[in-house]
């Protein structure tokens, strides 16, 4: 096992909102939940997670950050995938 290589697997990100549509982030570093309750740095081969965030999200990749703020919302990480919905209520806040 010694003389085995590493193939580093890059992270995808996909965030789902329903006025933006769908973002499609390849090639991720990290991605940084800073949530009501907890903050989470997700990196590669990080466990399977699932949760709310209800907070702000950071996503590095390729040295380009990617930041939203004050979201509410519902990921999943497995896999090196992480997916985001993002709440329908949040979009409707701002309007008013």
């Amino acid at each position: 096992m010694a003389n085995k290589e590493y193939h580093r697997k890059n992270i995808v990100a996909r965030i789902y909102d329903i006025n933006e549509g769908l973002t499609h982030i390849e090639q991720v570093d990290f991605i940084r939940i800073k949530s009501d309750k907890y903050n989470l740095l997700i990196m590669e081969d990080y466990m399977p997670t699932l949760g709310e965030l209800n907070g702000d999200l950071t996503i590095q990749a390729q040295g380009q950050v990617t930041s939203w703020e004050n979201i509410r919302g519902f990921y999943i990480h497995k896999d090196n995938l992480f997916r985001l919905m993002i709440r329908e209520d949040r979009s409707q806040e701002e309007m008013a």
